[in-house]
């Protein structure tokens, strides 16, 4: 035999050994001294039956039940209310238990997209066979068998696991949303056709499977989910068009002249991530957006494209527009340290005074203690706008 084999026979062993010999000692300590404390210790072989079993954990309450009643009996004659009612306790107790570790359990495998593993479990190859086992009514078999399917890559798999998306355990979804990310390009058609479910989970996970296929084929679809009546689906469609990259910028450059706000602020969360040089400017003009939501996306964008964007929001400070002013400041706040030595130079060196004041204004944002000498050297700028601003950015970096 392995020692693969070895230690999982012995695993296989170890476990109702151990919950014999506990039950054993519980059973002896009441017939050596005549308590009832052995009860109590039947919580302990529960609690461990059910962590290894889950709510198979329900046999080992019924057997404690009838281990109890019967010891009862020795000890009392025929048993009483008391006696009856712990037995019952335990087998609830048993269910109880088991059914909150494999809740606990699927979900924090639910949190793990990414994990490529099916339980320990040896994948069987046959597809039609996995296909059959989505249709079980144990939701670990119908996870084991979605989690091989991915792995295999038989495109046959697609439609049985897309529909496994509305299951109704989680983590079953989230593994077959998984699975149909490994599978690829065969999974784009139903996949966006996910997108219009009635049920919402369906709709945002099938987002994030079309973000990590990166299918071009999907942009469409994933421009329409920009205007999902739910926020976080709307959310997972921009970050997979930003997942797909280039071939998707010339759509979300449009989306962002859309006339629908809901669009046009999933534009800006897509076009950031892409990001790039000609990114820049489109996201900066955003700013001025009549639209305050799509003036945050466009802001959280530039400031995660960083650096390569504080010249054009330098530049924006310039502007009479005191939308995208007040926006260009936010976004080098959020760019933070790598924006501070250009905008110490456009203070020493700059001589446009909407320019100057916007950027002691980003500093107070940024609040980074090492711009304070040059914010002290400013409190004697020639002009009071520029004292004014540098006295708040100063007050700032104090509370940071």
């Amino acid at each position: 035999m392995s020692p693969a084999g070895s230690s999982k026979s012995a695993e296989a062993w170890g476990r109702p050994a151990v919950i014999v010999l506990v039950t054993a000692l519980a059973v002896l300590l009441d017939l050596a001294f005549g308590t009832i404390a052995y009860t109590h210790l039947f919580y302990l072989v529960l609690i461990l039956a059910a962590f290894w079993y889950r709510r198979r954990a329900i046999i080992v309450g019924v057997l404690l039940a009838m281990v109890h009643v019967t010891v009862g009996s020795i000890l009392y004659g025929t048993p009483g209310t008391g006696i009856l009612v712990n037995a019952a306790a335990f087998v609830v107790a048993a269910y109880l238990l088991g059914y909150l570790f494999e809740m606990a359990g699927r979900r924090a495998g639910g949190l793990h997209f990414r994990i490529d593993e099916t339980g320990g479990t040896a994948c069987d190859r046959n597809t039609r066979r996995l296909i059959s086992r989505l249709s079980s009514r144990d939701p670990d078999t119908r996870y084991q068998a979605a989690g091989c399917l991915g792995n295999g890559g038989d495109p046959a798999a697609v439609e049985p696991l897309a529909a496994l998306l509305a299951d109704p355990e989680v983590g079953v979804r989230w593994k077959a949303a998984e699975a149909l990310g490994r599978l690829g390009s065969p999974a784009v058609g139903p996949l966006t056709a996910s997108l219009k479910s009635e049920n919402v989970d369906v709709r945002w996970m099938a987002a994030v499977a079309l973000g990590e296929i990166g299918d071009p084929a999907a942009i469409p679809a994933l421009m329409s989910a920009l205007d999902d009546e739910d926020s976080y689906v709307r959310s997972r469609a921009a970050l997979a068009l930003g997942a797909i990259g280039e071939p998707a910028r010339e759509e979300v450059v449009a989306g962002l002249s859309d006339g629908n706000e809901r669009v046009r602020r999933g534009a800006a969360i897509a076009l950031g991530s892409i990001g790039g040089e000609g990114s820049t400017a489109i996201l900066v003009e955003a700013l001025r957006d009549p639209d305050g939501e799509v003036r945050q996306r466009a802001c959280a964008a530039l400031g995660d494209i960083g650096e390569p964007a504080v010249p054009s929001l330098i530049e924006a400070l310039g502007t009479e527009s005191e939308l995208l002013r007040r926006g260009a400041v936010a976004a080098l706040g959020l760019i933070g340290k790598p924006a501070v030595p250009a905008l110490a130079i456009v203070l020493r060196n700059g001589d446009n005074l909407r320019v100057r004041t916007g950027a002691v204004r980003a500093l107070g944002e940024i609040g980074d203690r090492s711009s304070a000498d040059i914010l002290i050297r400013t409190l004697e700028d020639e002009r009071a706008e520029v004292r004014e601003a540098a006295r708040e950015a100063l007050g700032n970096i104090r509370k940071t």
